[in-house]
This record gives structure tokens, C-alpha cells and sequence, in this order.
């Protein structure tokens, strides 16, 4: 029997230190080498940590709104969006959306303007006006959401600042007054990494150049659907996420695994089904066959990136929390092969050992510790470790802590593990 609150100390401490070496500890150059390896062992320890609290009962949405509290959280929440939306509208009119700065968004912003035209066959053609000519590489779910602000003529990026809204609206929904510490620390850590987010743009690019709010919404959501074990929804989150950006692809084989090992095999069918509708529907039918075939050999290209990264910007590596720093502009091809072993066996393994451990100890959340584990692995080792990559990670913290140790779950002043 665990002491009374020393596991929701101790995830909160995990917590706050892997938040701070990927915002406030990279205003220390010296540090971020020592930090890289301490933001690597918090997101371990984090998905170790999952699998020790009990499920919590989250609360329905009527409950919600009946609450006391909720008229509270909704003047909040209220105040988030103002307070977003005023630091964005002069954050968004000073850094344009321009090749000077990026070319992610321009790249997607032609894509849109394709599809809005109807042009769908030529969506994924070559754009000739961009670096004279570059090959569109974003797949759907990550630059179909922009085309909703170029159709009310918005800037596009409103999308990504509505995203972060989201992610730190659930936290709020999801709050709920515990014992002071906690109580006042896990809002200010998620305040702090919110006005990182708004205020240290130059130094991550992640509202303004970058199309990862969307990206981060679809593994939030996942989070969410296996908090709240709701296969239908980790189905259609596990089809988004592998149709914007694949960090799990590590984690499908390995959630298969969890799945037939304890006989859920309408659910393995059912998510089978979603993946193959939703990539023909998102993908194949509108664009074709050659785009989906095209990108399939993309990964074969990332190591003459990185190449060209290495060699025009090395600050990406250096001020990251990415691995890619220790192993050099002369071992690139060895990270690769590191990133593509560790992404598929670590976390098979880590349900495998999880799976056997179960006999004896009552240990929750495996998929979701699996799913931690295998986006710190995948952006730990990936070949150009940008900045703003890391920030998923961030999220996916975020919202597993607040449900943690803000909802209700039976037993709560002591928690048993072992039964």
C-alpha cells in the first residue's frame, strides 16, 4: 500500500520537470545537452507512472455542467480564448506566412487553395512557385482542417491557435479543487507551458509556422478515448493521427498486442475497419493511388534531409531535446536505424512486459503508457528534431495528469497496487 498522496507528488514532479526542459530550461544552451536526457527519463518515468493509478471516473457532461463549479470554468475558459486570441491576432500580424520564415505552412496553403479550386488530382502535384519546385509531403488530416480558414478568409493559422484552445480547455473542464499542492501547481505548470507557447514563438515556431495543433488535437484525443476506454473513438483517433503524423506507428502493433492478448477482438476488427475507410476516404478516393504510394517511400529521404538540415541549420539540433545532437551530422544513418529499431520493439516489448507483470500486479493503462513511451522514443530519435515536434508530447502529459489527479476515482486517498 502506497503512502497517502505520494504517487500524485510524484507524477506532478515528473510532470513539472519534463515541461520545463522543453520550455523555460532551452533559455540555458548549457543546460539542453543535460536536460535532453532528463526530458527523455520524465517521459519514461511518466508512462510508468500511468500504469499505476487507479481508473478514473470521469465525470458525464450533464454532471459537468450541473456542477457548481461550472459556471466558473466557463468564465475561464472564456478568459482563455480572449487571452489566446488577443496574443495571437499581434503574434499572427507580425511573423506572415511566408517562405522567408517557413515553408510548412506556404506548402499546405497551396494545397488548400487546390482543394478548394476542386483540383483534387493535382492537390499533391510539385508547386513550382515554392523552392522552384517542391513536392507537397503533409497528409490530409494534417492540411485538409486549414482550408476551413482560407474558405472565411482567415489567417490559417487560427486553426492551430483554436487547437491549443482545446487542449488547455480540457484540462480546464477536467479541473477540480484536491489538496493545495497539487490544487496550485498543475495549473501554473499548464499555465507556464501555455504562455511559452504564446510568448516564445522565435524560439519554437509552434503558432506561427507550424501545422502541429492539429496533429496534437488528434493524439489528445486518443488520450482521451483510452482514458475513457472508448474504442470508437481511439479507432477514428488512431486513423487521424496515423493520417497526419505517424510518431505511433511504433505503438499500433504493440496496442494490437494488448488488444488480443486480452481477447478484444470486435475491437481489433472494428479499428481495422475505421483505418481502411478512413484512409480510403481521407486519402485514396479524393487524391489517388500514386500520392499515398509516393509518401509511403518518403521515410527513404530523411536521412539526405537531414543531411541538408545538418548542413544549413544546425541549431535545430542543438537546441531541442532531441538525440540527433549526440550522434552528429556524421552518424545520421545510425540514428536513423536507432529511430526505426527503438520505435517497434520498445514499446511491443513494454506490453509484452506489461501484459506478464499483470498476473500479479493490477497495472492500468497499459495502451496508454505504451502510447507515452512510444512518442518520447519516436521524437527523441527522430532524424530532425524540430522544436515544435516536441509539444505532443507536452499535450499528451498535460491531459493524462489533469484526468489523473483532478477526476474522481474510487480510492482515492490511498492508492493499492498490489493486489
Amino acid at each position: 500500500m502506497y503512502k497517502k498522496n505520494f504517487l500524485p507528488h510524484l507524477l506532478l514532479a515528473v510532470f513539472g520537470t519534463e515541461t520545463f526542459c522543453i520550455t523555460y530550461g532551452l533559455k540555458s544552451p548549457l543546460l539542453v545537452p543535460v536536460l535532453t536526457f532528463v526530458y527523455f527519463l520524465s517521459g519514461i518515468t511518466l508512462s510508468v507512472l500511468f500504469l499505476l493509478f487507479p481508473s478514473p471516473v470521469i465525470p458525464r457532461w450533464k454532471s459537468l455542467g450541473a456542477a457548481r463549479s461550472a459556471r466558473y470554468k466557463a468564465g475561464l475558459a472564456l478568459l482563455l480564448a480572449a487571452g489566446i486570441w488577443l496574443l495571437c491576432r499581434d503574434l499572427f500580424a507580425n511573423v506572415p506566412v511566408d517562405l522567408e520564415h517557413a515553408d510548412m505552412l506556404p506548402i499546405i496553403r497551396t494545397m488548400d487553395q487546390r482543394f478548394i479550386s476542386g483540383h483534387w488530382s493535382h492537390v499533391y502535384d510539385i508547386i513550382p512557385e515554392i523552392w522552384k519546385g517542391s513536392q507537397p509531403i503533409y497528409l490530409p488530416a494534417t492540411w485538409l482542417p486549414f482550408s476551413v480558414p482560407l474558405l472565411l478568409h482567415l489567417d490559417m493559422r487560427w486553426v492551430t491557435a483554436a487547437c491549443v484552445m482545446f487542449i488547455f480547455g480540457i484540462h480546464l473542464v477536467w479541473y477540480h479543487k484536491r489538496e493545495l499542492l497539487i490544487s496550485v501547481l498543475v495549473p501554473m505548470i499548464a499555465a507556464g507551458l501555455l504562455w511559452w507557447l504564446v510568448t516564445e514563438n522565435e524560439t519554437h515556431g509552434f503558432l506561427t509556422v507550424s501545422e502541429e495543433g492539429m496533429v496534437a488535437v488528434y493524439y489528445v484525443l486518443l488520450v482521451m478515448a483510452l482514458l475513457t476506454e472508448q474504442f470508437w473513438l481511439a479507432a477514428v483517433a488512431i486513423s487521424l493521427c496515423m493520417l497526419s503524423r505517424y510518431a505511433l506507428i511504433g505503438w499500433v502493433p504493440a496496442f494490437g498486442l494488448y488488444l488480443l492478448a486480452f481477447r478484444k477482438y470486435k475491437q481489433v476488427l472494428w479499428m481495422t475497419l475505421c483505418g481502411v475507410m478512413l484512409l480510403a476516404g481521407l486519402f485514396i478516393l479524393p487524391f489517388g493511388l500514386g500520392p499515398f504510394l509516393q509518401l509511403l517511400q518518403l521515410p527513404g529521404h530523411y536521412i539526405d534531409f537531414a543531411r541538408r538540415v545538418w548542413q544549413d541549420s544546425p541549431e535545430v539540433f542543438s537546441q531541442s531535446m532531441g538525440f540527433a545532437k549526440f550522434y552528429g551530422p556524421g552518424h545520421i544513418t545510425a540514428l536513423h536505424n536507432s529511430l526505426v529499431l527503438l520505435t517497434f520493439m520498445v514499446p511491443v516489448l513494454f506490453v509484452a512486459v506489461c501484459i506478464y507483470l499483470s498476473r500479479k500486479w493490477k497495472l492500468r493503462h497499459i495502451p496508454l503508457a505504451a502510447l507515452k513511451l512510444s512518442v518520447v522514443i519516436f521524437f527523441s530519435f527522430i532524424d530532425v528534431p524540430y522544436l515544435y515536434l516536441f509539444y505532443t508530447s507536452s499535450f499528451i502529459s498535460l491531459v493524462a495528469v489533469s484526468c489523473f489527479l483532478f477526476t474522481a476515482w474510487p480510492g482515492q486517498q490511498e492508492l493499492p497496487v498490489a493486489r
